[in-house]
């Protein structure tokens, strides 16, 4: 048999579902149910069908192709595999639409993405046609909000549709809510208000939320949800507690994670207390930013003051940043060294330096390596490098010290997979390149960021806004969102009409435009699945 006359009908079923499961599903069932019943046998089979995801990922793609294939999917392929459906993922728009195709029987996880307070106020109640599947099936809970800057309606909204899941999905044992928003935008709660009278399911062993502030994060922990084993918290505010405070240990506790990106003040009088109560813990996870306290967070102060009282520890991941005023150190060098934490009988390699400024202030940097988590705040020009390949969201911020072509040449080798980056840095550049390259500019090379979708640029020095438009000096591919000072970015384009600027294709898709920002989004092209 020649080469060039295999089809697919030649290849064994093991090799035709390693090649599907390489494949968007939605684009396998559309192009294979109905084809022949050798294809429908192996993809209408119920292990291939138990997971199935409804999401229009692909803006680009948003209207007619979209919508044809999914016309097609609700009014043929779902009526066939409805019965093995296990776990479903859909946008809120399209929830009726599929779940009135057939019983889902076998359904216990689902995902709703995008909901509103018209579709809770609809959906989550007694009312519901779904309602029966809501309380007697679904045990594996994931939604998003609206991705909305949060204001207080806002969060007044989540905390009333948080307080109607519970009421309405009496089986549930894992609650994702609210946290695949952006990182400014999440969902917050605010539940710590006894009035509120939410009446949590006791059964809740998996719990992912954000809240407002440190209050609501104890008062989940006080008992109501006894047994919770695994608690993933974002918390906008660490504040003082104004709660009475039962520093009862929470011995079902295995997995925690504390996110906050706000400084508190209130590291050692909230957080560490909250920590030593989890005696029985298993894997934390911290990021963080502390302010005014009198020394550094670092390998030493984790070890004695919260890793001793952990003896189960296996795992340990963190990024805290500890912001002090008055340094009173003698050395005043920069500090840029390997420390170890001590858990699970074992030292575990981390990384610290400590930033100096003027007028006695400090910044340090302490992180857990190899560094697993998805963004990495706060990074100045003292950044030692390092290689962080789950990392896609970062923030570079310096006061007092410029970023230089070869530092972002740095940073896009050191954060291959970046999608999104923050500037701020109010001193200007002392060699700049410019867009008539010379035989020194020519010596580094131009900055990559492949797979950047979106970049913010704060109000600074102008320099920044020509490192990234500039295409002689930064290469964006894929940008789509750009954040910046409208009257710098005139300046840089010379009023858009300046060739050197390809990075910026401003002429489609202008959001929106105020008196200082402008938000721009062109189309990716069309090579763009990454």
């Amino acid at each position: 048999m020649s080469r060039s006359n295999i089809s697919m009908m030649d290849l064994p079923d093991e090799m035709i579902l390693a090649i599907w499961n390489k494949l968007s599903k939605i684009d396998v069932l559309y192009s294979f149910v109905g084809v022949h019943q050798r294809f429908d046998r192996l993809v209408l089979d119920k292990t291939y069908t138990q997971s199935i995801e409804l999401i229009n990922s692909n803006a680009k793609h948003k209207h007619s192709m979209i919508i044809s294939i999914l016309d097609h999917f609700y009014s043929y392929i779902l009526p066939q595999i409805h019965k093995f459906v296990e776990s479903l993922t859909l946008e809120s728009i399209s929830m009726e639409r599929v779940l009135s195709v057939g019983t889902y029987h076998h359904l216990r996880k689902l995902t709703i993405i995008k909901i509103d307070q018209e579709f809770a106020l609809c959906h989550f109640t007694d009312e519901s046609p779904f309602s029966e599947i809501f309380k007697k099936q679904i045990t594996h809970l994931t939604v998003s909000i609206i991705d909305v800057e949060p204001t207080s309606s806002l969060i007044d909204l989540t905390t009333h549709i948080f307080a109607r899941i519970f009421s309405l999905f009496k089986n549930l044992t894992v609650l994702d809510f609210g946290s695949t928003g952006r990182r400014r935008h999440y969902s917050r709660l605010k539940i710590s208000d006894p009035s509120l009278m939410i009446c949590f399911s006791p059964n809740i062993v998996h719990l992912r939320i954000g809240v407002d502030t440190f209050d609501e994060c104890l008062c989940l922990l006080d008992g109501r949800l006894n047994y919770l084993r695994r608690f993933v918290v974002r918390i906008s505010k660490i504040y003082a507690s104004k709660l009475t405070i039962d520093n009862r240990v929470l011995t079902n506790l295995k997995s925690f994670s504390l996110t906050s990106y706000i400084e508190t003040r209130e590291y050692d009088s909230q957080v560490v207390v909250l920590l030593r109560r989890m005696v029985f813990l298993e894997e934390l996870t911290l990021r963080l930013n502390v302010c005014d306290r009198l020394t550094f967070v670092d390998a030493t102060q984790l070890n004695n003051e919260i890793l001793i009282h952990m003896p189960r520890l296996q795992t340990l991941t963190f990024n805290i940043i500890t912001f002090i005023k008055t340094f009173n150190g003698t050395n005043r060098k920069t500090i840029n060294n390997i420390q170890y934490t001590f858990y699970n009988g074992k030292n575990h390699q981390l990384v610290y330096y400590i930033d100096f400024y003027a007028r006695g202030k400090a910044q340090s940097h302490i992180y857990s390596i190899p560094y697993v988590l998805n963004d990495l705040n706060n990074i100045s020009s003292n950044f030692p490098g390092g290689l962080f390949s789950c990392v896609r969201d970062i923030s570079l911020i310096d006061i007092e010290f410029p970023f230089e072509h070869d530092f972002f040449l740095k940073i896009s080798r050191c954060f291959p997979l970046l999608t999104h980056l923050f500037v701020l840095n109010i001193v200007s550049q002392k060699h700049k390149r410019t867009s008539q390259l010379n035989t020194t500019d020519q010596i580094s090379p131009i900055v990559e960021f492949p797979h950047l979708t979106s970049l913010r640029i704060s109000q600074g020095c102008i320099d920044y806004m020509e490192q990234f438009l500039i295409d002689t000096n930064t290469h964006l591919p894929h940008l789509v969102e750009l954040n910046i000072h409208y009257e710098h970015l005139l300046i840089v384009t010379e009023n858009f009409t300046r060739d050197a600027t390809q990075n910026l294709n401003i002429t489609n898709n202008l959001k929106s435009q105020s008196v200082s920002n402008m938000y721009f989004y062109h189309p990716k092209p069309q090579d763009d699945e990454i």
